[in-house]
């Protein structure tokens, strides 16, 4: 019973850390810089971070009908309560879940939802004016059916703990769609000799943000995201970004979810597979998408996991659906 109402009780723990007298608040980080850590945050930078993202969705009146429905330990949902505070929005609160508006049947101005949410909540976002996607990236067959998607202005958002949220969006649908991220104009941007994604901004502690997000950086407040530096995939002497494959090959598997990986192999170090959520099918893809230069990046074998293992953000925890494959094969 206790389990059950613990999503309630972490809202108003944060409530009342956040009214009370001491200038700062204790935040987890989600491990997109690094291993995931304790970190103190001063909560006039929450108040200035939380005001940004409104400032693009232009939500300002008293009145504003918000629907919560992340976990509320983790940095997303803290930033939504406080953007309520400061604009007196009117916030709706629902258990976390992997489908948050099957049994909801008002409209609602704003929500936030990770990329699962979305998925399973198609159907329903008619219900919802407009919807921030984070926590990871948006997978492309989930990105081309939010294309299509008229009745909700859709943004994939940027941003980590250490960042206190949001640092720049990209809209998803419309006549603005974009496939760049485009910052804030208190953020500076620039990238590391492993073009890893460094920023700086006045509410991150004064100092650089070391990412592990490869990019590539259009402009001063741009960037387009390619992957992730710690999934690098060493197969025969050639780095392969997973990432990169997972989205030219995103339209021969609709509808799943499925990621690019390695086993060790005696001859290539590395050997490049692929991973398929769901039961097994025979995936066509032509005989000539792998040729030439995209030899070194055709999957060796294809692996069917009945279900993925997710992180508390709902991304996919590629590394423990690995140990376990590893220790089947």
């Amino acid at each position: 019973m206790k389990e059950r109402f613990f999503w309630k009780n972490a809202i108003f723990q944060f409530l009342k850390d956040w009214y009370n007298d001491d200038p700062v608040l204790s935040v987890f980080t989600s491990g997109t810089t690094g291993i995931p850590k304790k970190i103190l945050v001063k909560k006039k930078h929450f108040f200035e971070r939380a005001k940004k993202t409104v400032e693009i969705s232009k939500l300002k009146s008293p009145g504003i009908k918000g629907l919560l429905c992340l976990s509320p330990n983790f940095i997303a949902a803290k930033i939504f309560l406080v953007r309520a505070i400061i604009f007196k929005w009117k916030v709706y609160c629902v258990p976390p879940s992997s489908n948050p508006l099957r049994n909801i049947k008002e409209y609602f101005d704003i929500a936030s939802m990770v990329p699962m949410q979305v998925f399973s909540s198609l159907e329903y976002l008619k219900y919802i004016k407009i919807l921030l996607i984070g926590g990871c990236s948006i997978p492309n067959f989930l990105e081309e059916k939010l294309k299509n998607i008229s009745s909700t202005i859709c943004y994939a958002t940027y941003g980590m703990t250490e960042t206190l949220g949001h640092i720049a969006v990209r809209r998803i649908n419309g006549s603005n769609r974009s496939i760049y991220y485009k910052s804030f104009g208190d953020i500076y941007l620039k990238k590391d000799k492993r073009n890893c994604l460094k920023i700086f901004s006045s509410c991150s502690m004064d100092s650089w943000i070391q990412t592990n997000d490869i990019v590539s950086i259009k402009s001063d407040n741009e960037f387009y995201w390619i992957g992730r530096y710690d999934n690098i995939i060493n197969s025969g002497g050639i780095k392969i970004i997973p990432e990169l494959i997972e989205k030219n090959i995103s339209f021969f598997i609709p509808d799943r979810r499925y990621f690019i990986s390695s086993i060790s192999d005696k001859i290539l170090g590395e050997k490049l597979i692929l991973v398929i959520e769901g039961d097994p099918f025979k995936l066509k893809i032509p005989k000539n998408f792998f040729c030439g230069k995209n030899k070194f990046y055709k999957p060796k074998k294809i692996f069917f996991i009945t279900h993925f293992t997710e992180t508390l953000l709902g991304k996919i925890n590629r590394n423990m659906i690995m140990k376990k494959l590893i220790q089947k094969i």
